[in-house]
């Protein structure tokens, strides 16, 4: 019986630990500026082409993009990920392609940044 409660103790103190790892602070995309143009590429194919400017001060890396298609009500009816290699120097640009499957009711797409980090240097 006192094992089971020190084997019980244990466990509770291992979970309550806290865990080792990185911790991510949201960051505003200000800083990312996302120009694109849509180029079909057969039936529901749709390419999107673009560049995302840096107008910060510290270089941005692990960038990623999502388009979308909006139907005439503004819904989004299709969706693609693209990744930015690399990183993106402070006042520097970089090209980005996507490839988007679409639905056949979109009327406007739109790109944005949806995750990235800024490079803080020590």
């Amino acid at each position: 019986m006192i094992l089971r409660r020190v084997l019980l103790a244990l466990l509770l103190a291992a979970v309550a630990l806290p865990a080792f790892g990185q911790t991510f602070t949201p960051q505003s995309a200000s800083g990312l500026n996302v120009t694109f143009t849509t180029e079909r590429a057969g039936g529901t194919r749709l390419l999107v082409f673009g560049d995302v400017r840096n107008t910060s001060n510290m270089p941005a890396q692990r960038i990623t993009l999502l388009a979308e298609g909006l139907d005439q009500d503004g819904r989004v009816v299709s969706r693609a990920r693209g990744y930015v290699s690399g990183s993106i120097p402070s006042h520097g640009s970089t090209s980005f392609e996507i490839r988007l499957l679409t639905s056949g009711s979109e009327r406007r797409y739109r790109v944005q940044v949806e995750s990235f980090e800024f490079q803080v240097s020590n």
